[in-house]
């Protein structure tokens, strides 16, 4: 197959491959107005249809210019597949292939993918242009993504994973992952086991399906990655890389990169089989946490339930320290426009009214000036939900909101109470005055990921406290979007 026949864009139009066990599935010719045809057929707000040997997903355009839809779409198109091609049960063939490999093959296998990456960086700022024509996300943050891709795979990143979320009793993961480590006496031996992987991946950040195809390669284990609506072209341009680079590969060959519609019965029926998979990893909302633990009682399932980050502005601001505050807390409210689970959506701040209107007021004109250097796409819900907010429940609260034209792109409210579900994610910053950061701690739970806390004096006091209550992280604030290789997800060694 040659590579201009996917993932290019020809009358709207970009045909995705999947990579099922090795093999790389093109989906079928459809012309534009077949597709258009499907779609006329259904209401405004569809996304996706099946054909009988295809599938269509749809993107609307935004202008890059303007971050507004312009009206116009791109058409996804993907072939179709049988739910029990993908999943493997000979386990002999898996013992004395795919999960004898060591850990120096692995690297060896990410060193290849890499290469291929790097020999054809046109194909990524191909995909990469492709991305950004229906993307939310301002340019230069998927410039930075892609081009840290690289970073993300590296076998020393790669290595510190292993090592650190397969350690056991003093030793590294690489010893466990290589085979069988003595662990009490002469008879009682230890190994890290692969297992057969179902990844449920979400779209909210681009990286989403990346980490999991990366944390299935590095368990060497057979896995099928479902890529997520929103964030489809990034997991292609993997399954181009390990097509091209290493086809006869164990891991290629035990590693399926798909799409379908979730719900989808024909495919979750099969999938959701107890004998099906040993581990289910489901990343995404509510809805879609429930539905799979709903289908996969007899599965082990890890969970990455939807979270959010806050952050907790000591008094110490107000004694000469405002700007620097404001300007850290920018970076953590600015992480994906609020749309990871590190982002902060809401500050609590310690001090007088008055002071919190001197904070509020500080931030709004923060962001607009990041607005101004970093253009921002607020989608039309989001906007209506802060109209509503406006006119409704939080009326009598003080709103410092930007505007370009009559559109909202980005500000701060403030008010004592607040439903995070109401929450639009969309660049808004809630501010709620409290007399003590002690007071605060009654709204933190687990469904808050990080905490970013200044001065760094009190995060030193809090941290525990807060940790007590089911964060993960409590970081100085302006770090909470930063990562390293091996570090804990949700609390968990997700390897492990």
């Amino acid at each position: 197959m040659r590579s201009n026949d996917v993932l290019t864009l020809k009358d709207g139009i970009i045909r995705i491959p999947f990579l099922i066990k090795g093999k790389l599935i093109a989906p079928p010719q459809l012309d534009r107005s077949q597709i258009e045809k499907a779609f006329s057929c259904a209401d405004s707000a569809t996304t996706y249809v099946k054909f009988s040997q295809a599938q269509v997903v749809r993107e609307p355009v935004i202008d890059r210019r303007t971050m507004k839809y312009t009206g116009g779409y791109i058409y996804q198109l993907m072939p179709v597949f049988t739910a029990e091609d993908l999943i493997e049960k000979d386990f002999d063939m898996l013992a004395n292939t795919l999960y004898s490999l060591s850990v120096n093959d692995i690297l060896k296998y990410l060193d290849n993918i890499l290469a291929y990456l790097c020999k054809n960086r046109i194909t990524i700022s191909r995909i990469a242009g492709l991305y950004g024509m229906t993307s939310e996300y301002p340019d230069a943050l998927l410039n930075k993504w892609f081009a840290s891709m690289t970073e993300t795979l590296n076998r020393k990143n790669a290595r510190q994973m292993i090592d650190s979320e397969l350690s056991y009793n003093g030793r590294k993961g690489s010893d466990f992952l290589n085979g069988w480590v003595k662990a009490d006496g002469d008879t009682i031996f230890i190994r890290a086991m692969p297992t057969r992987q179902l990844h449920i991946t979400a779209g909210n950040v681009p990286e989403v399906p990346i980490i999991s195809i990366l944390r299935a390669v590095l368990t060497k284990s057979a896995a099928v990655i479902k890529l997520p609506y929103g964030a489809i072209l990034p997991g292609a341009l993997v399954a181009l890389a390990a097509y091209n680079a290493t086809p006869d590969h164990p891991i290629t060959q035990n590693l399926s990169l798909v799409y379908w519609q979730g719900g989808d019965e024909s495919i979750e029926n099969v999938l959701f089989a107890p004998d099906a998979f040993d581990r289910v990893v489901v990343w995404g909302g509510p809805d879609t946490i429930a539905n799979v633990q709903s289908k996969t009682p007899f599965t082990k399932t890890i969970s990455l339930n939807p979270r959010y980050g806050i952050s907790l502005i000591g008094k110490e601001a107000f004694s000469g320290h405002l700007q620097e505050a404001v300007d850290r807390a920018l970076t953590d409210v600015t992480a994906y426009n609020q749309n990871a689970c590190v982002s902060s959506l809401v500050h609590y701040v310690e001090g007088t009214e008055e002071q919190a209107n001197e904070y509020a007021r500080c931030l709004q004109q923060a962001l607009k000036r990041h607005d101004d250097k970093t253009p921002n796409f607020t989608s039309p819900e989001a906007n209506g939900q802060v109209k509503r907010m406006k006119r409704g429940r939080y009326a009598d609260a003080k709103w410092y909101l930007n505007y370009k034209g009559n559109d909202f792109v980005s500000g701060v409210m403030i008010t004592d109470e607040f439903d995070i579900l109401e929450h639009p994610a969309s660049r808004l910053v809630v501010v709620r005055p409290v007399n003590s950061l002690d007071d605060a701690l009654k709204y933190v739970n687990q469904n808050v990921s990080a905490v970013g806390v200044f001065p760094e004096e009190r995060r030193l006091g809090l941290k525990d406290r807060i940790l007590a209550r089911g964060v993960s992280s409590v970081l100085p604030l302006g770090q909470c979007e930063k990562v390293f290789a091996g570090m804990p997800h949700d609390g968990m060694m997700i390897l492990n």
